[in-house]
């Protein structure tokens, strides 16, 4: 999607999103305090501001809401979870069922999903998508794991580094021209089905191209991870006939092409509305919503402060109650805010994903395998998903 266009039905959203810093699992309902940003016609947006001053939380004036829905009318709200479901008893449905939506969305733990035979639990574990370029061009390794015995060592290697998936791409994201459609499905399925017969680890797929997808898929790929957000308008249709699922990544405009920053006051307002938008059209291809991902789009068209915006927001994508999927393993805006070589980033990656676990990422795309898997696993003891054994005593 090149651009974002509001239809008939946007003109009469109504849309809640809780807003970073989101309330902790762990606290009381009536001591939980979460902002929440509401869009809703101008009327319904004033009768929910005084409900909630009655319930004795806050309300912002109503102004326009972020681009791009800046054609639509917003409002803030801030009260504890407690107060928020005695708001939404007394507002009309639509609010009522948006504010019940995200109240559970939060405190929910992150949910449980089922691939094909593989079943990824997100409340217990980070998984770790370990980077498989069958590529003569990739920024990172520079083509030295292309062609299959080459891609396979290398697989090898990332099995014996602790990978929870591999993740296989026949095409680099970065500007160019495209590969066809033939040559990345000859790179990428007999890659996939040699893996899936040697490893008991889920397989991958990266690629925007619904036929390279279904190929991919019927080698045995459990997941396809979609930089354009399913531009191809056949991929919901490959996704849906299949037991997949699929990460959707935002991107403002189209792969291989150059990646433009776009001029707006929050970058992660703007992702958050292009990503509900997708998911819309996911569940109305038929996608069960247990098979579908998000990711942010990090360093695609966005400067380097876009980035840090989207990290430091990254909680918030829990309003969409579907794991997280975040690819910020040598990123170029590591290297630009600490100026340093491209071969230089393993330090300032490990700093990124250890701040994304900690915002709430359930996946984390690197090419550093071990020591990335080293540091999710730590994060996992901070973030509570694992508990400390020592002496035989659980901690």
């Amino acid at each position: 999607m090149s651009t974002f266009e509001l239809s008939a039905s946007d003109r009469n959203l109504v849309w809640a999103w809780a807003l970073a810093p989101l309330a902790s699992r762990d606290v009381p309902r009536a001591a939980g305090f979460q902002p929440i940003r509401l869009i809703a016609p101008r009327q319904a947006l004033e009768k929910t501001a005084a409900t909630c001053a009655r319930e004795r939380g806050w309300a912002s004036e109503i102004t326009r809401a972020s681009p791009p829905l800046e054609e639509l009318h917003q409002l803030v709200l801030a009260a504890t979870l407690e107060q928020f479901e005695r708001v939404a008893d007394a507002s009309d449905p639509k609010i009522a069922g948006e504010l019940r939506r995200v109240l559970e969305a939060v405190s929910a733990p992150p949910p449980a999903v089922t691939l094909g035979r593989h079943r990824f639990d997100f409340a217990s574990r980070v998984y770790v998508v370990g980077i498989l370029n069958n590529t003569s061009d990739s920024f990172y390794d520079r083509g030295r794991f292309f062609g299959q015995d080459a891609a396979l060592a290398r697989a090898e290697e990332i099995v014996k580094e602790g990978a929870d998936l591999i993740e296989v791409g026949g095409e680099t994201a970065q500007e160019g021209d495209r590969l066809s459609a033939r040559e990345e499905i000859s790179r990428v399925a007999p890659l996939v089905a040699e893996l899936v017969r040697r490893y008991d680890l889920p397989v991958a797929v990266d690629t925007y191209k619904a036929e390279v997808a279904r190929a991919a898929i019927e080698a045995g790929a459990v997941l396809v991870n979609d930089i354009s957000g399913m531009a191809d308008p056949s991929m919901p249709v490959v996704i849906a006939e299949s037991r997949a699922g699929i990460v959707m990544m935002h991107l403002h405009g189209r792969p291989k092409q150059h990646y433009a920053d776009i001029d707006v006051p929050s970058m992660m307002d703007w992702v958050a509305a292009f990503l509900r938008k997708r998911i819309d059209v996911a569940l109305a291809a038929g996608i069960p919503r247990e098979r579908l991902m998000v990711d942010p789009g990090l360093n695609f068209g966005k400067k380097p402060h876009r980035d840090i915006e989207l990290l430091q927001r990254l909680s918030e994508l829990r309003n969409f109650g579907l794991p997280i999927f975040v690819a910020t393993s040598r990123k170029d805006f590591i290297r630009d805010l600490l100026h340093l070589h491209p071969d230089d980033l393993l330090e300032g990656t490990a700093a990124a994903v250890a701040f994304a676990i900690t915002q709430g990422a359930n996946l984390i795309r690197v090419h550093d395998v071990e020591p990335m898997v080293r540091v999710a696993r730590m994060m996992e003891f901070f973030c509570g998903h694992r508990r400390s054994q020592v002496a035989g005593r659980t901690q």
